[in-house]
């Protein structure tokens, strides 16, 4: 039998104007008409400096000063005079995954880590009070508030069984039409409902050479691993990817502490078991392989409640995770490192909602206008911080699944990713894009891994499987994509045009299915 209230909403919080009746929650009076309750698995620290307060929910990790604890690390918030731009620079260098409240003489603010790990849903009340909750379920039950009608739409358009991803959410939009979500890289004011995009600011990517950037990259991903190693009881997920081997070389000081594993690989991607089954080995690693379970239907029902429009596979990998796992453990997940690739192109002219959609696949009119509000919102930012706002585009639309992903899995285990730091993406992305293409098949994060641990490099990072894929890579990465991308985005233009023609179909389609 499941413990219904360790693992009802686990991790979970709400804040708002009065206490949430869930058996076993704690109660925190935090200010003025602000109460919180929260599952007793969640974190939570409190500071107070005179008149400035600050409450952590979560985990924070300093990777300038990793021995740090989260007391430590949220006291500088509040000495002296706070203010907006005094926490947001302070928030730079952080890693974990964390909700940050502030409360001073000049405002009460709501932040969270980099790329918005820990959720945030955000509601306004008839009476003008502000609600905030782990998930938008929660907010909707409590005020019995419908679907959108316009989101059960998109959900269940055929445009999504055409894309390879699975169905994530856009821009700040919840499954219900008065609740919003808070979208990485901005703040909510608690006292006006109001939300603010405070990053990329101006100037804040410049321009670093290769070997460089490097030097201040790798002890912000190493002391990160090293933090959560010694805080944490941490298990490392590998497969034959480029994230997870850049993870792995930076754990190179901690690899005694972690526990290193494969889940089985979905078809066509037995080489993801296959690589790490030998590499670890060689690095005096042990490796070992997890079958995943399916869930058992007590352990379903909790977790439909946790997420909302959860996904079966990650209730599957929840579920396995918490038999082979425990209820301790904190999992390093190395999603978001794809944010410094410059995976998306579209002519300057094309730079719109529309142009959004067909790069992701999606002939929908709730896509096309939220992609554009997103845009309105996102490009002047862009055009003083000198950031192509497609790599922007990337970065909170891959938060934001990733972000989901972990609150799937918050029933079973804590989720860490070393790549949820904001100083860390600023240095990454001053260095010139024609490097970190992925066109250009690794070669930068390979330089990466080469200076933290070269020998995993032993094996290849995804391999291809016969000749005739090879032989078409190596002319595509080191002879067209090096010589002629550069400077004439032909292959580029080209993918382009042919996701502009699969997107035409989709409204062909829709037009006869109507």
């Amino acid at each position: 039998m499941l413990d219904r209230v360790k693992f009802f909403r686990r991790r979970q919080f709400i804040l708002g104007p009065e206490f949430i009746d869930y058996e076993g929650w704690q109660r925190l009076r935090l200010f003025d008409n602000f109460m919180l309750t929260l599952h007793p698995d969640l974190q939570v620290t409190s500071i107070e400096h005179g008149e400035n307060k600050a409450i952590l929910l979560g985990y924070a990790i300093d990777p300038y000063q990793p021995e740090l604890d989260d007391a430590g690390i949220i006291r500088r918030f509040v000495t002296g005079r706070v203010t907006v731009n005094k926490v947001t620079d302070r928030l730079e260098n952080l890693s974990g995954r964390f909700v940050l409240i502030i409360n001073c003489p000049q405002g009460s603010w709501l932040f969270h880590d980099a790329c918005g790990l820990r959720q945030v849903n955000h509601f306004k009340d008839r009476h003008g009070n502000i609600w905030c909750a782990s998930q938008s379920e929660t907010l909707a039950e409590y005020f019995g508030l419908p679907y959108d009608e316009a989101m059960l739409d998109f959900r269940n358009a055929p445009e999504y069984r055409l894309t390879t991803e699975d169905f994530a959410l856009i821009n700040d939009r919840s499954p219900f039409k008065k609740i919003k979500y808070l979208l990485a890289n901005h703040y909510l004011d608690l006292r006006s409902g109001k939300v603010t995009r405070f990053w990329p600011t101006p100037d804040c990517i410049g321009a670093l050479p290769a070997n460089k950037s490097i030097e201040l990259i790798k002890p912000i991903l190493q002391d990160s691993i090293k933090g959560a190693a010694n805080r944490f009881n941490l298990k490392m997920g590998i497969s034959a990817g480029c994230d997870s081997r850049k993870s792995l070389a930076a754990a190179k000081d901690v690899t005694d502490k972690i526990y290193f594993f494969t889940l089985p690989p979905q078809a066509d991607s037995e080489i993801d078991l296959e690589i790490p089954s030998r590499l670890l080995p060689k690095l005096g690693i042990e490796h070992h392989k997890i079958d995943i379970e399916q869930m058992s239907q007590e352990f379903e029902e909790l977790y439909r409640c946790s997420a909302t429009w959860a996904r079966a596979r990650h209730g599957h990998i929840a579920y396995t995770a918490l038999n082979y796992f425990g209820t301790g453990a904190t999992v390093l997940n190395s999603n978001i490192s794809e944010y410094s690739q410059v995976s998306y192109w579209l002519p300057q002219s094309h730079i719109n909602g529309e142009g959004l959609a067909i790069l992701k696949g999606l002939n929908h009119p709730l896509a096309i206008k939220d992609y554009q509000i997103w845009l309105d919102g996102s490009y002047p930012s862009c055009m003083e911080a000198n950031l192509n706002v497609l790599v922007l585009f990337q970065l909170e639309l891959r938060s934001r699944w990733v972000a989901n992903t972990f609150a799937e899995c918050d029933i079973a285990y804590e989720s860490f990713n070393p790549y949820n730091n904001r100083r860390l993406y600023c240095i990454e992305l001053s260095v010139n894009e024609r490097l970190r293409r992925p066109l250009h098949r690794y070669d930068f994060p390979k330089k990466l891994i080469k200076n933290m641990w070269p020998e995993v490099l032993q094996e290849p990072i995804n391999p291809e499987k016969n000749l005739s894929a090879k032989i078409k890579n190596f002319i595509l990465h080191n002879i067209i994509f090096k010589t002629i991308s550069p400077w004439l985005p032909l292959v580029e233009f080209i993918k382009y045009l042919r996701l502009k023609k699969d997107f035409k179909k989709q409204a062909i389609r829709d037009v006869i299915d109507s």
